[in-house]
């Protein structure tokens, strides 16, 4: 095999860097492509070239990249390694070279195990086991056949990766525990998506994962998640190879079977306490936990390399049972386990102590770390230099926090003073991004409060015109002001020398002026440093759900309510401070 060349597409993902590593210590010539240079499978003393992925947004320069690639290296097998790259591959025609190459099934197959839904009506006519399911297909259906549902419930679009504005993005499944969060979460799905409304299974997740020969299968192996972060529900930080269970083994295995599989494929159940398990989906490339397997003795990369050269793999192999853990991930799962609520029944929460006694299971020799390779400890050095950076990132972040919100405490209180001098101000501009969502609320709010001041409000989004999304035109209706006849407009330098005070809303915004109107600064304050508790940022709420942007726009009231009483504080101290000028003449 030392001759033999394969391109490993996605090289920022976990199942990237173990088939890098997996394929190099069997003597292949590995290049690694990613779409951004930083990307950690760079940085293994495996990979050859070093290759710039294009963007499957655009896929006719992607396929053109892959071909000038693969006519210049002649690459014996390529593996999307993620489902983006994937996509892009099963857009060729079936009997392309370079979808051959990728040892992929037919498209009808790899459409249904990429679709929840066919994969669920699949799995019922075979008899396999899955949750009892509703599919909504338009915004229509939230109030009618979806409602009657019993919580939690859990919400999975049919389909993992879709195109938004022309953009690829990944949509994972949500668990809802109320009526709110159910309609919320469609609202936002609907539009681009179908969604399948399902039953929460409550279990640990266990992963079936098959290499097949056009129908026939080659190998099995079977894990048990024993850490998924976040908490509620996720890939598997820390995970354990297992005995296949006979009867979710053969239902796994009636799937593929059915499909005519080829390549691999990882079949995901979710098992109760008792035994009864059900079928999650299928999983239609390598698998975020590929260490696990080849830790435990089964190379699944090596067998789609022996498919795609014509070649039989071996046999079955009798795998061993132990332990690998991702260690990043898995740190920042044991802070979440350690701050969670046990009693929460959604949270996939352990035993505390025993949380901790799992870290001392290397020394039994049953655990390995992902991407551990003693002929590639350069990229366990990075793995631990970037998992002590995280856990001091977070430090470094609130001290920069304390530091900002001691500043801005202070220049507030310069502005402040400032005021009191001049007396109250004649003309007021609320400033956020958009000018759609938090300032013109706060000038709707600030005209109710602060009667003989001017108030206006603008934006630094250059496309001027736009209206008010609906949530706000239905929280604004619920705080007693109307937002529908606001268009917004993009702030000029004109707007802010007539203005007595500007009111910002977060530090993105305070930049944006320093960077255009430097010279307002010293007019210019927060509106959250007004607000109870009081705030440097009042963040954007544009991509927010409602309650997370109702939560916001009671923050915005805030403001201006603290805005309104220390003008009112510093109306008082400038009559006060005028008396006895009266009296003297």
């Amino acid at each position: 095999m030392s001759t033999m060349r394969a391109l490993v597409l996605d090289g920022h993902s976990r199942a990237a860097l173990e088939t890098l590593q997996s394929l190099g210590r069997a003597g292949v010539q590995v290049d690694v492509a990613a779409e951004g240079a930083d990307c950690l499978a760079f940085h293994s003393r495996y990979t050859v070239n070093k290759l710039r992925q294009p963007s499957q947004s655009y896929l006719s320069d992607f396929h053109l990249w892959l071909r000038e690639h693969d006519q210049q290296r002649n690459y014996e097998l390529i593996i999307p390694a993620t489902e983006a790259s994937l996509l892009g591959i099963r857009a060729l025609a079936e009997d392309d070279p370079l979808r051959r190459k990728a040892v992929l099934p037919a498209n009808q197959a790899l459409d249904t195990a990429l679709d929840k839904e066919q994969t669920r009506l699949l799995a019922h006519e075979l008899g396999v086991p899955v949750p009892q399911s509703t599919l909504m297909s338009s915004v229509v259906e939230i109030t009618g056949i979806g409602q009657c549902a019993q919580f939690p419930l859990v919400l999975k679009p049919t389909h993992s990766k879709i195109m938004i504005a022309g953009e690829l993005r990944t949509l994972a499944a949500v668990v809802a525990r109320n009526e709110t969060q159910r309609q919320e979460q469609l609202r936002r799905w609907l539009p681009y998506t179908p969604v399948l409304q399902q039953q929460y299974i409550q279990g640990r997740g266990i992963g079936a994962e098959f290499l097949f020969d056009r129908g026939k299968k080659i190998w099995h192996f079977v894990h048990e998640r024993v850490h998924e972060y976040p908490l509620s529900g996720g890939a598997s930080s820390y995970r354990l190879s297992i005995k296949p269970p006979d009867a979710l083994l053969r239902d796994a295995e009636k799937l593929l079977l059915s499909l005519n599989w080829h390549g691999v494929a990882m079949v995901e159940f979710k098992m109760n306490a008792s035994g009864q398990y059900w079928l999650m989906e299928i999983n239609p490339r390598l698998w975020g936990s590929l260490a696990l397997s080849l830790d435990a003795g089964v190379s699944f990369p090596l067998g789609l390399l022996q498919l795609a050269c014509g070649r039989q793999p071996q046999p079955q192999p009798n795998y061993k049972l132990v332990y690998t853990r991702d260690l990043r991930t898995d740190l920042d799962w044991l802070k979440a386990n350690l701050l969670a609520d046990p009693q929460d029944p959604l949270l996939l929460t352990q035993s505390r102590i025993f949380s901790l006694l799992e870290l001392l299971r290397p020394l039994t020799g049953r655990e390995s770390w992902d991407h551990f390779d003693w002929h590639d400890l350069g990229i366990t050095r990075r793995i631990l230099s970037s998992a002590f950076s995280d856990q001091l990132r977070p430090v470094a972040r609130r001290i920069k926090g304390w530091r900002t919100q001691q500043r801005w405490r202070r220049h507030h209180k310069a502005v402040l003073q400032r005021l009191t001098g001049s007396g109250l101000p004649k003309k007021i501009v609320f400033l956020c991004y958009g000018n759609i969502c938090r300032s013109p609320l706060a000038a709707k709010l600030a005209e109710q409060k602060l009667s003989g001041i001017a108030i206006e409000s603008a934006g630094f989004h250059e496309l001027g015109g736009r209206t008010c999304p609906e949530k706000m035109l239905r929280i604004g209706e619920a705080f007693g002001v109307e937002l529908a006849q606001h268009r917004s407009t993009r702030v000029t330098r004109q707007q802010l020398l007539a203005a007595d005070l500007v009111i910002a809303m977060d530090l993105e915004n305070i930049n944006l002026l320093k960077r255009e109107y430097p010279d307002v600064l010293p007019r210019t304050t927060l509106l959250g440093l007004f607000a109870d508790p009081a705030s440097v940022s009042i963040a954007d709420p544009y991509l927010a759900d409602e309650t997370t942007t109702r939560t916001i726009c009671n923050q915005v009231r805030s403001g201006v309510e603290g805005l309104s009483r220390s003008l009112t504080q510093t109306e008082a101290i400038s009559l006060e401070t005028a008396v006895p000028a009266r009296s003297g003449r």
